[in-house]
């Protein structure tokens, strides 16, 4: 099975134009400290909304989560430069049962309001359908550094993410989002939006506050991204 996810990984999907100056492979425990440095990144800076950028003593635990829960699971990968080693881009993904519902428990608690909105925007597409129907590929964290941002890396990355659950048998492949510009790259790749919130306007289910009042177009909601494989 490795070898034929290696092979997988391998191809190309013509996303990018320098595909054969990187490497796409799943992650390894070697990989722990760069992949970190790319959440903590991801997690306190990326966010066009300001809220919703998370403080760096509560980014640490929530990068904790996201590695522990999903680093090594098989199907999340790494993209990493040919010449010097060095991590471009990440693609955390996991296979979730159909009927399945998240463990908020395990969930750091400043992380919660984040996953909240994130299950508001995804209505049933998981939770609400027959545990016999099988799997679904779920995006947790697509990311890449601002230096490749238009190497059409995110986009190779999202593909291979389809492949690999496409390749554990998954009927579906998707996520949430909440920047325009990964909506756009989304559609274009055949995604349809089966859900969205506008931030302003979202109350929390738990606190009953409106956290993400700041946010401004044209990453003023939160969407939930799907197609079928």
């Amino acid at each position: 099975m490795q070898q034929k996810l290696k092979a997988l990984l391998s191809k190309s999907h013509g996303c990018m134009k320098n595909r054969s100056d990187f490497v796409f492979r799943q992650c390894t425990p070697k990989d722990a400290d760069k992949i970190n440095e790319m959440v903590l990144w991801f997690l306190t800076t990326s966010f066009a909304t300001e809220s919703m950028k998370l403080k760096p003593e509560d980014a640490k635990d929530v990068a904790k989560y996201y590695l522990d829960s999903y680093l090594l699971n098989g199907q999340s990968i790494g993209v990493f430069e040919k010449s010097n080693g060095r991590l471009a881009g990440l693609g955390l993904f996991s296979i979730e049962n159909y009927g399945s519902k998240v463990n908020m428990e395990k969930v750091p608690e400043p992380y919660r309001r984040q996953v909240r909105l994130q299950l508001t925007a995804g209505g049933d597409v998981i939770s609400g359908k027959y545990p016999g129907l099988g799997t679904y590929g779920l995006v947790q964290l697509c990311n890449v550094y601002p230096h490749y941002a238009r190497s059409g890396m995110a986009s190779e990355i999202d593909a291979f993410g389809a492949d690999i659950a496409k390749f554990y048998g998954c009927r579906e492949f998707g996520g949430p989002l909440s920047s325009a510009f990964i909506l756009k790259l989304c559609l274009r790749a055949g995604y349809e939006v089966t859900g969205k919130v506008k931030l302003a306007d979202y109350v929390d289910s738990v606190t009953g506050e409106k956290p993400f009042t700041d946010a401004q177009p044209p990453h003023d909601f939160s969407y939930w991204v799907n197609k079928p494989l």
